[in-house]
């Protein structure tokens, strides 16, 4: 035999290899709001599908996350990369920027343009590879991935850098939108959005039946899992209403919230198990941290929940600055947990920058509610704050708050999220093959279980 035939054989006996060990189509469900006490508390209530299907017959485990969770896209990044925030650079979905002294988006790029709506985003500045990216390097161009998502920063993350289609609803128009970044909007989506369908009446947790009716649509259309190569299909539902401050379930309108979502998920996991076959598609359904304890309920436990400004604190703070420094604004804002020093006033006036922050760190701890701060070089070491930081982003002091305080809420930055340690979420996999999952996993592990 040609010694050329040989190896080519012997390449594809490898590649034949490597992909019978994964399922012919794997659906990645990220679903915020998901908790597994809700979970717990609804089992003898749901009715037959998705979610008591998954209690039921799946895998399951609790993945903990080792950096203070704050609500953003820092948790999916994290279990979609394999790396912390320290690493993949997302810490919250938007960053104070020094050049213009605004809070951007993490998303932005002014590099592309919208399709179905204003938003010019991409993933650019994820410089790590995602789950869909691992896909797409060990398969190539045979594997097919499209991501669906109810808002743009989840279906950028579930899509990552190489995905055949991406799309999400608008905010504005409640339609199937899509940035440059991809390949156009799938046609999937604009049948969809030809469709007579009501849009102005999808609201809050009904947006879900619309990610579903897509992502069987795609599958039809582009005949996910019906050949050998292993394909991608990643989706984000929510359990929370859209006006909710909690993670947790609080009265009948949460409980009908979770039935809801069981219904959806019910019926793609059984049409997807149907067109596929039982065996050859498998669910990873996990959930994403919002907004955590209720603030309410923890109050009703006789636990005090109280807010920092970090706002006001940051005014203060400029105010001892000019009590030392003389009347310049030393300060050029905050967001999150930073602060922000007006470097190049610091840099012309000859002053020394370091001093400035210890400085700045020291006044910041002995306010209320603030258990340390942490000029940035000291922060970017601390293994308590460290791995939750995104370098790009930090500021040049990070405040860090007693247990049950948390950041105050304003107009500019809305982080008005539980900052929390050692927060757990559920993982589910259900189908292709036979897997055991240990009790918990670290968040950085779960992908290692879904290639």
């Amino acid at each position: 035999m040609n010694s050329k035939i040989k190896i080519l054989l012997s390449l594809a006996c490898c590649w034949w290899v490597s992909v019978s060990g994964t399922p012919r189509l794997t659906v990645v469900i990220a679903v915020d709001g998901l908790r597994a006490d809700n979970m717990e508390y609804m089992r003898n209530y749901l009715l037959p599908g998705g979610l008591r299907t998954l209690q039921e017959e799946s895998a399951a485990t609790q993945v903990t996350f080792d950096f203070n969770v704050q609500g953003d896209e820092e948790t999916l990044a994290t279990v979609l990369t394999g790396v912390e925030p320290s690493e993949h650079g997302l810490s919250l979905n938007r960053y104070f920027s020094r050049t213009d002294g605004k809070v951007h988006s993490f998303f932005e790029d002014e590099n592309e343009q919208g399709i179905g709506t204003r938003e010019q985003v991409s993933l650019r500045r994820m410089l790590v590879p995602t789950l869909s990216d691992m896909y797409r390097l060990r398969y190539d161009k045979y594997t097919k991935i499209y991501s669906v998502g109810l808002q743009k920063e989840s279906a950028l993350l579930l899509a990552g850098h190489s995905a055949d289609g991406c799309c999400w609803l608008d905010a504005n128009t409640n339609k199937w939108a899509t940035s440059t970044y991809y390949n156009g909007l799938p046609s999937a989506a604009d049948a969809e959005n030809m469709s007579d369908r009501k849009t102005d009446s999808y609201e809050g947790v009904k947006r879900n039946s619309l990610v579903a009716d897509l992502a069987l649509r795609l599958q039809e259309e582009q005949q996910l899992g019906m050949d050998d190569t292993p394909d991608l299909l990643m989706l984000q539902m929510s359990v929370r209403k859209q006006e909710s401050k909690s993670d947790c379930i609080q009265g009948n309108e949460d409980e009908d919230t979770h039935q809801a979502v069981n219904l959806y998920m019910g019926f793609l996991i059984e049409q997807l198990q149907k067109r596929v076959g039982k065996g050859n598609v498998r669910f990873v359904v996990m959930g994403v941290p919002r907004y955590g304890q209720s603030g309410e309920r923890m109050k009703q436990a006789g636990i005090d929940v109280r807010e920092f400004n970090l706002g006001r604190a940051t005014a203060l703070t400029s105010v001892y600055l000019m009590a030392i420094y003389g009347y310049e604004q030393w300060l050029s804002g905050s967001y999150g947990q930073s602060v922000y020093l007006n470097k190049t006033l610091i840099e012309d006036k000859g002053q020394d920058l370091h001093k400035i922050e210890r400085q700045v760190a020291d006044f910041l701890t002995d306010f209320e509610g603030v258990r340390a701060a942490y000029p940035r070089h000291e922060a970017l070491l601390a293994g308590e704050v460290t791995r939750g930081l995104a370098k790009a982003y930090t500021g040049d002091v990070v405040v860090c708050l007693q247990p049950q305080w948390r950041m105050m809420a304003d107009e500019e930055t809305a982080v008005d999220k539980v900052i929390e340690n050692k927060v757990d979420a559920p993982l589910y996999i259900l189908g292709g093959g036979d897997i055991r999952l240990p009790a918990s996993i670290r968040a950085t592990d779960v992908i290692h279980w879904l290639q």
